[in-house]
């Protein structure tokens, strides 16, 4: 720990010298302006208001003797830590489709060099544009679109390719919000700009992961009902049902997401709703022995538990300590 002595300057002014590397690392320079923030935990930190250079933020991996998944879990795990250049080094043969296929996950990443034992991958983001709260806004669009056209898939048919690619998009949106957090809990300017409190982020970020998760289990429901016949063996009264209950879980989603866009919390379903509809999703379970259905109903159930703990967590950010 680095300790500083105490200065007097004035009257009623006290201040401290700053280290030169921190100065150097953040290109500050006399006649800056730096922020002072009070915590929580009786500290004051000090930061950078200058959002930090993303160009030099760059790791390279060994993946000798790595399997497919070992190569794909780091790539995941350094592209959600920020880095914007990353390097494979190592005998690549028979990997590089299968890497490149998992890149285009990635929103603005690209691999830009690739040799028999080398692959550079770069990710163009700029954190001066990102917007948490355009991410959210966006995959909830999203969310509910594929939510409508999976319960339509129980009337006619829906291009299934068009469901799971939107899926698929929700899933690009979250791990570039879950980037951009921990890249604003890492840099404090960012989290600045962002005008969130460490903790504030931790709950966005699991806002963020649970609609990752729900439509998940959205896109397994649609593959689910595009099963072979499955549509054509309901009775029209099972059918009108399991329709029921669909649009109820997506009125649920639809009345948390209008929660979180008012920043109003007043408004909320009370515990008991949720476990009277647990209970009518049990029962059609009971009288249903149709494999596919008892599927859909587990994932319903998933969904509902999801979209309790996004209100949990929007509750949890209303009342953080200020």
């Amino acid at each position: 720990m680095d300790q500083r002595k105490l200065i007097r300057f004035g009257k009623s002014a006290y201040c401290i010298t700053l280290p030169h590397a921190w100065i150097k690392k953040n290109s500050l320079s006399k006649g800056d302006n730096i922020a002072v923030i009070e915590t929580l935990r009786n500290s004051l930190e000090i930061a950078s208001t200058n959002l930090p250079s993303i160009e030099h933020e760059s790791l390279e991996i060994d993946i000798s003797g790595k399997s497919i998944d070992d190569i794909i879990n780091l790539l995941m795990a350094t592209y959600l830590n920020g880095y914007s250049k990353i390097t494979l080094n190592g005998q690549n043969s028979g990997k590089v489709a299968l890497i490149r296929k998992h890149v285009q996950e990635f929103i603005a990443a690209e691999i830009m060099e690739v040799t028999f034992n080398r692959i550079v991958i770069h990710i163009f983001w700029d954190i001066k544009n990102i917007n948490l709260d355009t991410i959210i806004h966006r995959t909830s669009i999203i969310i509910k679109s594929i939510n409508t056209e999976t319960i339509e898939l129980l009337d006619r048919e829906n291009n299934i390719k068009d469901i799971t690619e939107k899926g698929l998009e929700v899933q690009r949106q979250v791990l570039l919000g879950r980037r951009a957090i921990k890249y604003a809990l890492n840099h404090s300017s960012v989290a600045q700009k962002f005008g969130l409190t460490p903790l504030e982020l931790l709950y966005v970020s699991y806002l963020i992961y649970f609609f990752g998760m729900i439509a998940e289990y959205i896109i397994l429901i649609a593959l689910t009902i595009n099963a072979v016949n499955f549509t054509k063996i309901l009775k029209p009264k099972t059918k009108k049902e399991l329709r029921t209950m669909m649009k109820k879980v997506s009125e649920y989603f639809s009345a948390v997401l209008a929660m979180y866009n008012k920043k109003d919390v007043k408004v909320k379903f009370v515990l008991s709703e949720y476990q009277e509809f647990e209970k009518s999703l049990n029962s059609f379970r009971e009288k249903n022995y149709n494999v596919n259905i008892q599927i859909i109903a587990e994932y319903l159930k998933m969904i509902t538990a999801k979209i309790k703990e996004t209100q949990m967590m929007m509750i949890s950010m209303e009342n953080v300590p200020k």
